[in-house]
């Protein structure tokens, strides 16, 4: 009984928990939610307050600051409560803007967008993953079963034991006479087409083989990513995401073929040009593709530079020389990258 009591308490307290956070059906909006992190951390926001990636905060147009809403990702129905601390986002067809934390409350780190329902909470009095009350388990009564009802199992029959049989041992065998040693042969002398065969005494636990260095492992280097804003209405060329290189390299052989440069779109200009010249190599709108795509140029010995063009994020090579395009050019098809876009520098 006291059990039963204590479960009542639970549930009690979990509906009241519920009805704390009850929607205000006077607003209620539904568009594309997206999100931002990192980039932003210890920045104001529009309100004054330092921006956490970390917290349950969300970026709204027009709000109050300090308004608690619940976002709701249409797509897997999950939902967080969030409070405005910021203005935005600034991108036709989006209605909310919310901090990493809400993003991965709401599955949509890695596609960046989801189509959302955003209502106005009264009463709330958490932020964070809203979580559905859970139902109780019935309380049932075991039933004793009549011992007339039951079946009774009869005692196995007793089974005599099967005799061991006695091992036989086999008559020994004569062993067979030892083969006389054989002298090693002396060395080969070398052939008329120029090779020589080694003797036994050639490669020998006096005379190990050479062993074989083992491949170097590159350690993956961290982004030291330098930000620059590009203004929001320059032209952007391509979107590039390369194929992961998860096939293993294979050792080139005497009849393997060169990798191919990649293919510099707009032409390499000429040796003697003494412009400045960039290379785009590629346009994300995830982040982090883009800090993969840097770490891939960075570990080949390449200078790459990360920067921020309205909602993608471009990793290209700058300062250039024309002298210096195509073995650039190579090195990008060598690291599996197979074409990129020149412009010239003002």
């Amino acid at each position: 009984m006291k059990r039963f009591f204590f479960l009542i308490l639970i549930v009690t307290g979990i509906v009241t928990f519920a009805a704390a956070q009850t929607v205000d059906n006077g607003f209620k909006q539904e568009g594309v939610a997206s999100w931002y992190g990192k980039e932003f951390e210890g920045k104001p926001t529009a309100s004054g307050e330092i921006f956490n990636p970390d917290l349950y905060t969300a970026a709204h147009p027009n709000l109050p600051f300090g308004t608690i809403l619940m976002v709701t990702n249409k797509q897997n129905m999950r939902q967080v409560t969030v409070r405005v601390n910021d203005r935005g986002p600034f991108v036709a067809s989006r209605i909310i803007d919310v901090s990493r934390a809400a993003a991965e409350v709401l599955g949509m780190i890695n596609t960046g967008t989801a189509p959302v329902i955003v209502e106005q909470m009264r009463n709330a009095v958490a932020l964070g993953p809203v979580v559905p009350a859970p139902v109780p388990a019935p309380v049932t009564t075991p039933i004793t079963p009549d011992p007339a009802t039951v079946p009774v199992t009869p005692a196995p029959t007793p089974v005599a034991p099967v005799p061991t049989p006695t091992p036989v041992t086999p008559a020994p065998v004569p062993e067979a006479p030892s083969p006389a040693p054989v002298a090693p042969a002396p060395a080969v002398a070398a052939n008329e087409a120029g090779s020589t065969t080694a003797s036994p005494e050639a490669i020998s636990p006096a005379n190990p083989a050479p062993e074989v260095a083992a491949a170097e492992t590159k350690t993956p280097v961290s982004p030291q990513l330098e930000i620059i804003n590009v203004p929001a209405d320059e032209p952007l060329e391509q979107i590039y995401i390369p194929a992961p290189a998860t096939a293993p390299v294979a050792v080139p052989t005497a009849t393997s073929t060169a990798v191919p440069a990649a293919t510099i779109l707009g032409g390499i200009p000429p040796r003697e040009s003494l412009k400045s010249y960039r290379l785009q190599v590629g346009a994300f709108i995830v982040p982090e593709n883009a800090i993969d795509v840097f770490d891939k140029l960075k570990n080949a010995g390449l200078s790459p530079r990360y920067e921020k063009n309205g909602d993608y994020y471009r990793v290209v090579l700058a300062g250039l020389k024309a002298e210096e395009i195509p073995a650039i050019a190579q090195t990008l098809g060598d690291t599996g990258f197979k074409e990129a876009i020149i412009r010239e520098e003002n």
